[in-house]
């Protein structure tokens, strides 16, 4: 069974190592730069997150088998979108950064991370999680419709790392 915990500063180059196969894995399948080395997500910003105390990796047989970036609040380059869910902003949060190590792709990792974040966001009392999921990853658009999160709109949003794309924003009520 996956363990989800907060992620500490010893985690760093497993986790940097850990999503350097993510994008080169996501890259290979795709043709697509969603995430890039060096842009996003670096070593930086995860000890920025790690800090920030919203950093949660996912440890199966005693190795990192994933990662992702929960922040409270919505997110704001999600604009008025509009959500089912009526929440003040400390009442949501949003998931970043969801990645599942090839290892162990199709062992219900990404799932279970998402169910790590639900449990988290009932522990804390939030209402919505929020998310948005860059237009053609059918493999997250899978999972996360399969997990309960609602579709609320596409939307136009910059990256550093995508540049403007189309993303689809998803909701799950808490």
């Amino acid at each position: 069974m996956l363990k989800v915990r907060q992620a500490v500063l010893e985690d760093i180059p497993a986790i940097v190592a850990l999503y350097d196969g993510i994008i080169e894995r996501f890259q290979a399948q795709t043709g697509t730069a969603a995430w890039r080395k060096g842009v996003y997500p670096t070593e930086a910003h995860f000890r920025e997150s790690i800090q920030a105390g919203t950093l949660y990796v996912g440890e199966l047989e005693g190795k990192l088998a994933a990662g992702m970036i929960v922040t409270q609040g919505t997110d704001k380059s999600y604009g008025d979108a509009p959500w089912r869910v009526d929440a003040l902003d400390e009442e949501t949060a949003v998931i970043h950064t969801l990645g599942v190590s090839s290892d162990f792709s199709g062992l219900g990792v990404a799932r279970q991370m998402v169910e790590g974040a639900v449990a988290l966001a009932r522990g804390r009392g939030w209402k919505a999680l929020r998310l948005d999921v860059l237009e053609g990853n059918e493999p997250a658009l899978r999972l996360y419709e399969r997990a309960g999160f609602v579709y609320i709109e596409a939307k136009k949003i910059w990256y550093e790392s995508t540049g403007l794309a189309s993303f689809l924003l998803y909701e799950y009520a808490v």
